[in-house]
Protein backbone atom coordinates (compact mmCIF):
# COMPACT_ATOMS: atom_id res chain seq x y z
CA UNK A 1 0.00 0.00 0.00
CA UNK A 2 2.73 2.50 0.80
CA UNK A 3 4.69 1.49 -2.08
CA UNK A 4 1.50 2.37 -4.38
CA UNK A 5 0.70 5.74 -2.31
CA UNK A 6 4.42 6.60 -2.79
CA UNK A 7 4.06 6.18 -6.86
CA UNK A 8 1.08 7.92 -6.79
CA UNK A 9 2.44 11.14 -4.66
CA UNK A 10 5.51 10.78 -7.16
CA UNK A 11 3.45 10.38 -10.41
CA UNK A 12 1.69 13.51 -9.60
CA UNK A 13 4.64 15.40 -8.86
CA UNK A 14 5.26 15.32 -12.75
CA UNK A 15 2.43 17.40 -13.08
CA UNK A 16 2.10 19.65 -10.51
CA UNK A 17 3.66 20.66 -6.86
CA UNK A 18 2.12 17.96 -4.04
CA UNK A 19 0.65 19.41 -0.93
CA UNK A 20 -1.46 18.67 1.80
CA UNK A 21 -3.80 19.80 4.53
CA UNK A 22 -4.49 18.22 7.78
CA UNK A 23 -6.69 19.07 10.75
CA UNK A 24 -5.32 17.71 13.52
CA UNK A 25 -2.28 17.75 15.48
CA UNK A 26 0.33 18.68 17.08
CA UNK A 27 2.82 17.36 14.96
CA UNK A 28 6.42 18.21 14.91
CA UNK A 29 9.17 18.62 13.33
CA UNK A 30 9.60 15.36 12.62
CA UNK A 31 6.12 14.66 11.45
CA UNK A 32 6.62 17.77 8.72
CA UNK A 33 10.31 16.59 7.13
CA UNK A 34 9.29 13.02 6.99
CA UNK A 35 6.01 14.78 5.10
CA UNK A 36 8.81 16.92 2.71
CA UNK A 37 10.59 13.25 2.17
CA UNK A 38 7.59 12.01 0.98
CA UNK A 39 7.67 14.73 -1.57
CA UNK A 40 4.97 17.36 0.05
CA UNK A 41 5.90 20.74 -0.64
CA UNK A 42 3.29 22.61 0.59
CA UNK A 43 1.13 22.84 3.65
CA UNK A 44 -2.34 24.26 4.89
CA UNK A 45 -3.75 23.55 8.49
CA UNK A 46 -7.13 24.65 10.38
CA UNK A 47 -7.07 27.32 12.07
CA UNK A 48 -10.51 28.06 13.33
CA UNK A 49 -12.72 25.09 13.62
CA UNK A 50 -16.62 24.92 13.37
CA UNK A 51 -17.37 24.95 16.78
CA UNK A 52 -16.48 28.81 16.56
CA UNK A 53 -13.01 29.00 18.41
CA UNK A 54 -9.30 28.96 17.47
CA UNK A 55 -8.15 24.98 16.70
CA UNK A 56 -5.74 24.85 19.59
CA UNK A 57 -3.16 23.12 17.73
CA UNK A 58 -2.23 25.66 14.87
CA UNK A 59 0.73 27.73 16.18
CA UNK A 60 2.61 24.47 16.55
CA UNK A 61 1.39 23.08 13.50
CA UNK A 62 2.83 25.93 11.72
CA UNK A 63 5.74 25.94 13.58
CA UNK A 64 6.28 21.97 12.66
CA UNK A 65 5.88 22.53 9.35
CA UNK A 66 8.85 25.48 8.91
CA UNK A 67 11.56 23.52 10.95
CA UNK A 68 10.69 19.92 8.87
CA UNK A 69 11.23 22.12 5.85
CA UNK A 70 7.62 23.20 4.41
CA UNK A 71 8.19 26.65 3.99
CA UNK A 72 4.93 27.15 1.68
CA UNK A 73 2.07 27.75 4.88
CA UNK A 74 -1.79 28.32 4.91
CA UNK A 75 -4.14 28.22 6.98
CA UNK A 76 -7.98 27.55 6.79
CA UNK A 77 -10.76 28.74 8.65
CA UNK A 78 -14.26 26.50 9.29
CA UNK A 79 -16.43 29.11 9.79
CA UNK A 80 -19.18 28.92 12.54
CA UNK A 81 -22.18 30.16 10.85
CA UNK A 82 -24.68 29.90 13.72
CA UNK A 83 -21.91 31.49 15.95
CA UNK A 84 -22.70 34.69 13.97
CA UNK A 85 -19.75 38.00 14.14
CA UNK A 86 -17.83 35.99 10.55
CA UNK A 87 -15.24 39.13 10.70
CA UNK A 88 -14.04 38.37 14.72
CA UNK A 89 -13.63 34.66 13.42
CA UNK A 90 -10.86 36.16 11.00
CA UNK A 91 -9.74 38.72 13.83
CA UNK A 92 -9.21 35.98 16.00
CA UNK A 93 -7.49 33.81 13.69
CA UNK A 94 -5.36 36.17 12.64
CA UNK A 95 -4.50 37.36 16.33
CA UNK A 96 -3.54 33.81 17.39
CA UNK A 97 -1.02 33.78 14.43
CA UNK A 98 1.11 37.13 15.35
CA UNK A 99 4.14 36.31 14.82
CA UNK A 100 3.92 32.94 12.28
CA UNK A 101 4.89 33.15 8.35
CA UNK A 102 2.04 31.73 6.59
CA UNK A 103 0.68 33.27 3.12
CA UNK A 104 -2.67 32.22 2.84
CA UNK A 105 -6.25 32.49 4.79
CA UNK A 106 -8.45 30.38 3.37
CA UNK A 107 -12.17 30.13 3.47
CA UNK A 108 -13.62 26.81 3.99
CA UNK A 109 -17.10 26.50 2.55
CA UNK A 110 -18.58 23.08 2.92
CA UNK A 111 -22.35 22.46 4.03
CA UNK A 112 -21.47 21.28 7.41
CA UNK A 113 -22.93 23.32 9.60
CA UNK A 114 -24.66 25.79 7.10
CA UNK A 115 -28.20 26.29 6.92
CA UNK A 116 -29.36 25.49 3.37
CA UNK A 117 -32.82 27.25 3.33
CA UNK A 118 -31.02 30.45 4.19
CA UNK A 119 -28.82 31.61 1.05
CA UNK A 120 -28.99 35.04 1.83
CA UNK A 121 -27.92 34.65 5.33
CA UNK A 122 -25.01 32.77 3.67
CA UNK A 123 -23.87 35.13 0.98
CA UNK A 124 -24.19 37.85 3.34
CA UNK A 125 -22.10 36.40 6.58
CA UNK A 126 -18.70 34.83 3.91
CA UNK A 127 -18.78 38.74 2.27
CA UNK A 128 -18.19 40.11 5.41
CA UNK A 129 -15.86 37.12 5.83
CA UNK A 130 -14.08 37.71 2.47
CA UNK A 131 -13.86 41.42 3.20
CA UNK A 132 -12.19 41.06 6.92
CA UNK A 133 -9.68 38.45 5.47
CA UNK A 134 -8.40 40.60 2.63
CA UNK A 135 -7.03 43.73 5.61
CA UNK A 136 -4.39 41.38 7.11
CA UNK A 137 -1.52 41.52 4.24
CA UNK A 138 -2.38 37.73 3.56
CA UNK A 139 -3.53 36.53 -0.01
CA UNK A 140 -7.21 35.28 0.32
CA UNK A 141 -8.55 32.17 -0.53
CA UNK A 142 -12.38 29.88 -0.80
CA UNK A 143 -12.57 25.87 -0.24
CA UNK A 144 -15.52 24.62 -1.56
CA UNK A 145 -16.76 22.67 -5.00
CA UNK A 146 -19.77 23.29 -7.37
CA UNK A 147 -21.87 21.14 -5.12
CA UNK A 148 -21.08 22.43 -1.79
CA UNK A 149 -21.39 26.49 -3.03
CA UNK A 150 -24.15 25.48 -5.19
CA UNK A 151 -26.32 24.25 -2.28
CA UNK A 152 -24.75 27.13 0.39
CA UNK A 153 -24.88 30.16 -1.36
CA UNK A 154 -26.35 29.25 -5.54
CA UNK A 155 -23.73 29.14 -8.19
CA UNK A 156 -25.51 32.39 -9.40
CA UNK A 157 -23.59 33.98 -6.68
CA UNK A 158 -20.18 35.08 -7.99
CA UNK A 159 -18.62 37.31 -5.20
CA UNK A 160 -16.02 34.32 -4.23
CA UNK A 161 -14.35 34.57 -8.05
CA UNK A 162 -12.27 37.28 -7.17
CA UNK A 163 -10.37 35.25 -4.84
CA UNK A 164 -8.08 32.16 -5.25
CA UNK A 165 -9.88 28.68 -5.52
CA UNK A 166 -9.05 25.63 -3.62
CA UNK A 167 -11.23 23.08 -5.74
CA UNK A 168 -12.51 19.99 -3.94
CA UNK A 169 -12.64 17.26 -6.35
CA UNK A 170 -11.54 14.01 -5.31
CA UNK A 171 -10.93 12.13 -8.74
CA UNK A 172 -7.07 10.86 -7.81
CA UNK A 173 -5.71 13.09 -10.44
CA UNK A 174 -3.11 14.96 -9.02
CA UNK A 175 -3.57 18.10 -11.84
CA UNK A 176 -5.81 20.79 -12.46
CA UNK A 177 -6.29 20.95 -15.91
CA UNK A 178 -10.18 19.09 -15.36
CA UNK A 179 -11.27 22.01 -13.87
CA UNK A 180 -15.01 22.52 -14.65
CA UNK A 181 -16.02 26.48 -14.26
CA UNK A 182 -18.39 27.29 -12.20
CA UNK A 183 -19.90 30.56 -10.15
CA UNK A 184 -17.81 33.08 -11.84
CA UNK A 185 -14.10 31.00 -11.67
CA UNK A 186 -12.83 30.05 -14.28
CA UNK A 187 -9.45 27.77 -12.94
CA UNK A 188 -8.81 26.96 -9.42
CA UNK A 189 -5.23 27.65 -7.48
CA UNK A 190 -5.39 24.67 -5.73
CA UNK A 191 -6.87 20.99 -6.40
CA UNK A 192 -7.85 18.51 -3.36
CA UNK A 193 -7.46 15.62 -5.12
CA UNK A 194 -7.93 12.90 -2.86
CA UNK A 195 -9.29 12.80 0.68
CA UNK A 196 -8.69 10.60 4.44
CA UNK A 197 -4.97 9.78 3.90
CA UNK A 198 -2.34 9.00 6.22
CA UNK A 199 1.31 8.97 5.93
CA UNK A 200 4.44 9.91 8.56
CA UNK A 201 1.65 9.66 11.45
CA UNK A 202 0.01 12.13 9.64
CA UNK A 203 -4.22 11.95 8.49
CA UNK A 204 -4.04 14.39 5.42
CA UNK A 205 -5.94 15.40 2.33
CA UNK A 206 -3.71 15.47 -0.72
CA UNK A 207 -3.41 18.45 -2.86
CA UNK A 208 -2.01 19.56 -5.85
CA UNK A 209 -1.48 23.03 -7.46
CA UNK A 210 0.83 24.64 -10.69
Amino acid sequence: MLKLLFLTLTLSLVFARLGFDASAGPFNANHMSCMRRSGFTFAIFRGYCSYGAVDRNIRANIAAAHAGGIGDVGVYIFPCPRCGNPRNQVIATVNALRGLAYNTIWIDVERYAWNLNNKGYNRNFLAQMFDEATKHGKSTGIYTSSAEWSQIVGNDWTAGARFWLWWARWDGIGTLNNFQPFAGWRSCFIKQYLANRMICGVGYDANAKN
